[in-house]
């Protein structure tokens, strides 16, 4: 089983735009990756979602700009109208030898998680937090498939600020006779509407998140 790395990497961000410190990020690489097939995918009872592409171990990205997500109530954007805040800070996970595909080629599996941290603002209503987040395939900076996945956590205020991880999802990738390289990559995000990443490219400085290179085994 291979692991994934989890490197450092710093972010810098207008502290008075949106009411909180310089936080430092966690970032990670799975390998490389090639596509076979649309994503799909269900939660089951114990939370794991299985969604399929293809070969070797995905190098995994983060965007800068769709790392943080502030929700707002409509009245405002001081911090008196700050509903929540969620960031992401780490993304985890390993590979495997997997089965076989309908064509009998060799496997490889991947299981991915997110790291956020949530943050309850003064404007919360609500005891939860539902949190909307994509796994992407990209090629040459192209997306070749993209699915959306939507998480609840509770966030009260006797506990208004929170790390969490999303369920498990789990991609079966042929493995290819590479194991090394694809020209791939897995993007895991933040999904934001219009006015969420306009506010992150006015009042924020990107997160930056630094892959290495995880040792697989034999």
């Amino acid at each position: 089983m291979s692991s994934l790395a989890t490197p450092f990497s710093h972010r810098a961000c207008d502290d008075q735009a949106i009411g909180r410190l310089r936080t430092t990020r966690l970032g990670l690489t799975l390998g490389s990756l090639v596509l076979t097939g649309l994503l799909g995918g269900c939660a089951d009872e114990n939370q794991v979602t299985s969604v399929k592409f293809a070969p070797a171990c995905p190098t995994i990205e983060v965007p800068g700009v769709a790392a943080d997500r502030n929700l707002y109530d409509g009245q405002g954007l001081d911090v008196a109208h700050l509903v929540s805040q969620t960031q992401i800070v780490n993304v985890h996970g390993d590979c495997d030898k997997g089965g076989q595909d309908s064509s009998h080629r060799p496997l490889t599996r991947v299981r991915v998680s997110v790291d956020l941290h949530l943050e309850r603002g003064p404007a919360a209503t609500q005891n939860r937090i539902t949190v909307p987040y994509f796994i992407a395939i990209t090629r040459n900076g192209a997306i070749v498939d993209k699915k959306v996945f939507e998480d609840t956590f509770p966030l009260t205020a006797h506990k208004p600020s929170e790390t969490v991880s999303t369920p498990l999802r789990l991609i079966d990738l042929p493995s290819g006779s590479n194991a090394h390289y694809s020209p791939y990559t897995l993007e895991a995000g933040l999904q934001l509407t219009h006015g969420e990443l306009d506010y992150n490219y006015s009042h924020l400085l990107p997160a930056k998140f630094i892959n290495t290179t995880p040792e697989s085994t034999r």
